[in-house]
C-alpha cells in the first residue's frame, strides 16, 4: 500500500510541474515580429536554405518576394531587398562552409565585409535582427576559432534576439554573449522546434 501511495503522490507531483519544463524551447521567451521577414545566410552555408525549406513545408507562411517571407543569400542582391524597406525583420542563419563560400566565389573575409554592410543597411531600415544557429555541425565547442566563430562575433552582438540549438551552446558561447550585451537568447532542441514556433514569432498582418 505504501508503494501505491508513493506512486500516487509522485504522479500528482509530476502533474503539478509546469508544462514548460518539458518543452523543447528554453531560455528567454519567444520574441514576436511582424511579417514579412527576410532570411539570409551568415557564411554562405546551407542553414538559411534549410530553414526556408522547413518553413515553406509547414504551409504556415507564403514564400515570395511580396509575401510572408523571402530568402536572399547573395550579395549585392540582398542589399537591394534590405534597402527596399519591404521587410521588417532580418533573420541571419549562421552557417559557414568552405563549399558554400567556394560556390559563391568569395572568401570568409569577403563574407564578413558583406555582412557588415548587411547589418548596417538593416539597422538603417530599422529592421529587427534575429541571429540563428541551427545546424548541429555548424560549430563544435572543441574546435578552435573558425569562420563560424567570426560570424558569431560579428552578428550576435548586433542582434535583437538569438536562437541556438542546444548542441551549439554546449560551451555557453551564446549565453555569454547574451549576458554581456543584454540580448535575449532562446535555446531549442532541434530546428523543427523553431519551425513549429514560427507562427507565434512572425505575426501576419
Amino acid at each position: 500500500m505504501k508503494k501505491v501511495a508513493l506512486a500516487f503522490v509522485l504522479a500528482i507531483m509530476l502533474l503539478a510541474v509546469p508544462a514548460c519544463l518539458f518543452a523543447d524551447i528554453t531560455g528567454d521567451p519567444l520574441q514576436t515580429f511582424n511579417c514579412p521577414f527576410l532570411l539570409t545566410s551568415g557564411g554562405q552555408g546551407a542553414g538559411s536554405k534549410m530553414l526556408r525549406l522547413l518553413i515553406n513545408q509547414s504551409k504556415k507562411f507564403t514564400l515570395g518576394e511580396d509575401a510572408d517571407f523571402w530568402l536572399e543569400d547573395e550579395t549585392p542582391e540582398r542589399y537591394a531587398y534590405i534597402d527596399s524597406g519591404r521587410y521588417t525583420t532580418l533573420v541571419i542563419v549562421i552557417s559557414v562552409t568552405e563549399k558554400g563560400l567556394g560556390a559563391s566565389g568569395i572568401t570568409i573575409e569577403d563574407e564578413i565585409g558583406f555582412l557588415k554592410e548587411v547589418l548596417a543597411k538593416a539597422k538603417a531600415q530599422n529592421m529587427k535582427i534575429v541571429a540563428v544557429s541551427m545546424e548541429a555541425d555548424a560549430r563544435a565547442p572543441k574546435l578552435p576559432t573558425n569562420g563560424n566563430e567570426r560570424i558569431i562575433d560579428l552578428v550576435c552582438p548586433q542582434s535583437d534576439w538569438m536562437i541556438s540549438i542546444k548542441a551549439n551552446n554546449a560551451d555557453d558561447r551564446f549565453t555569454k554573449i547574451s549576458q554581456q550585451y543584454g540580448i535575449p537568447l532562446t535555446i531549442i532542441d532541434k530546428p523543427m522546434d523553431l519551425v513549429k514556433a514560427a507562427p507565434d514569432i512572425f505575426i501576419k498582418k
